[in-house]
């Protein structure tokens, strides 16, 4: 391994202020430690692929492409939805050059010579893009899901631990096998520069059983405890020299179901729903665009609206923000995006709920939205690359990570759109980064929604945003 070797480890699904010394003591140590980025913040839309792949890029939606968890790509799919969860989908997208716009880490690693690795119990589609490109540079993978990881290093997992445990919820089982496969197995063969250990907990625990539900909890001690035997690993010497620990989102209540198919009718042929959802218009003007998201903003369960409006991508119309202001915007984006209603919790003692389309039944936990509790991660570091028992309030977010980790591996991060987190390493004492505050507003008729961001050196990153409207569902 090479100096400034390095662990990214990432608890899929973990809302900062979830990750207590209670529920996860190792965890907590580890932050108090090493350097303990506070103001860390996920993408929007808040969804595990467009996360996952903000990570790995260093860019934001926007710039890399995979704009949603899923959503409209006639150019991989002639009809229906572009499902990120399906590997077919990937692959297929892939072969035609319109999946990722970006180079990834496993990429840049490979093309500076140097070793890269990823063990995983996400889903395969995550799997898939935190390890981008990984299959066809020979790079080693182990995921939970057949047909995902390299084969050779299937194989040799199996015959050294057996099989994989069935999934769960909590997801221990499976955690603690990727556990002894990343430090018994892919550290000792492989020794890679770089290396992702994703923690599919506590997010799919959550998603059942809700953020604070017990189950979620003994989930989250799962977690806490695998990531216990990687400390106890890495302070015997037998690893990496740095270790950096994040989460890609947070959760929050999902409060109510809502059939959009049935309340979009005239748009079903073109919409890509969800919690955060796409209106692909057959023929986008600035016209068509302002209508729609007037009808839109007039809907007692619309949350915020943003508009990708063609050879404009900094315009909007009334009652929408511009996606581009949001880190989207993409050619591949939709002309006009919207989140279901959310209660933003601005009242000191209520709780963030949110509606949702399905995939969970009422009291689950979801994400893909604006709230604090869906933004809001965790970013730590620790190592000699890194400062030590300091705080950093600088905000920061997902594509920070990926130029960060390159920095400490000496590697260029030119075509990244993220900062270097200079101020959590130990050998930079430069200029504290320039923060502004700013607020982003857009009305219509009775619907007012606001996003509030940081302004880090110029670059923009949500804190969280808000709506209110008629017949407001939420209230």
């Amino acid at each position: 391994m090479s100096q400034g070797s390095t662990l990214l480890v990432c608890f899929d699904g973990l809302r900062r202020d979830r990750a207590t010394a209670e529920r996860m003591p190792n965890l907590a140590r580890f932050m108090a430690g090493g350097v303990d980025m506070i103001n860390s913040r996920s993408v929007f839309p808040s969804e595990t692929r467009v996360a996952s792949t903000s990570t790995v890029t260093g860019c934001a939606p926007g710039e890399h492409g995979l704009v949603a968890n899923q959503f409209i790509n006639p150019a991989v799919l002639a009809d229906g939805l572009f499902n990120t969860a399906k590997r077919d989908n990937l692959l297929r997208a892939d072969a035609l050059g319109v999946l990722v716009d970006r180079e990834s880490l496993g990429q840049r690693l490979a093309r500076a010579g140097r070793r890269f690795a990823v063990v995983s119990t996400a889903t395969p589609g995550a799997t898939f893009m935190m390890s981008y490109g990984a299959g066809s540079l020979g790079q080693p993978v182990f995921s939970v899901h057949a047909g995902v990881g390299t084969p050779e290093v299937m194989r040799q997992a199996e015959e050294r631990f057996g099989a994989i445990p069935e999934g769960a919820t909590p997801n221990t089982a499976r955690i603690d096998y990727a556990t002894r496969v990343l430090t018994d197995l892919v550290y000792p063969t492989h020794g890679p520069d770089l290396a992702v250990f994703w923690m599919s907990d506590p997010d799919i625990t959550s998603h059942r059983f809700g953020i604070d539900g017990p189950e979620t909890v003994t989930a989250q001690r799962g977690c806490d405890d695998a990531f216990g035997r990687i400390l106890d690993w890495w302070q015997a010497g037998d690893g990496p020299e740095n270790i950096m620990v994040m989460s890609d989102h947070g959760q929050i209540t999902g409060a109510g179901r809502v059939d959009l198919k049935a309340a979009l009718p005239d748009h079903a042929d073109y919409l890509a729903p969800g919690y955060f959802s796409g209106l692909y218009l057959p023929k986008p003007s600035r016209e068509t665009i302002a209508k729609n998201v007037g009808e839109l903003a007039a809907e007692p369960w619309c949350g915020l609206v943003f508009v990708n409006l063609p050879g404009e991508p900094h315009a909007t119309v009334p009652g929408a923000i511009a996606a581009s202001a949001m880190g989207g915007g993409h050619p591949r984006s939709a002309p006009v995006s919207f989140t279901l209603r959310a209660s933003a919790g601005l009242i000191p003692g209520s709780a963030e709920t949110c509606l949702f389309v399905g995939g969970i039944e009422p009291g689950g936990g979801m994400h893909g939205g604006l709230t604090r509790g869906e933004l809001s991660t965790v970013l730590a570091a620790a190592g000699p690359a890194f400062r030590r028992d300091e705080q950093s309030a600088t905000p920061c977010w997902l594509p920070d990570v990926a130029p960060t980790l390159l920095t400490v591996l000496g590697l260029a991060t030119e075509g990244t759109g993220g900062r270097i987190l200079s101020e959590v390493l130990a050998d930079r004492d430069g200029e504290p980064a320039c923060v502004e505050r700013r607020t982003l507003t857009a009305s219509v008729g009775s619907h007012e929604q606001t996003v509030e961001q940081w302004l880090v050196d110029g670059r923009a990153i949500t804190d969280f945003g808000w709506s209110q409207g008629p017949g407001d569902l939420m209230q």
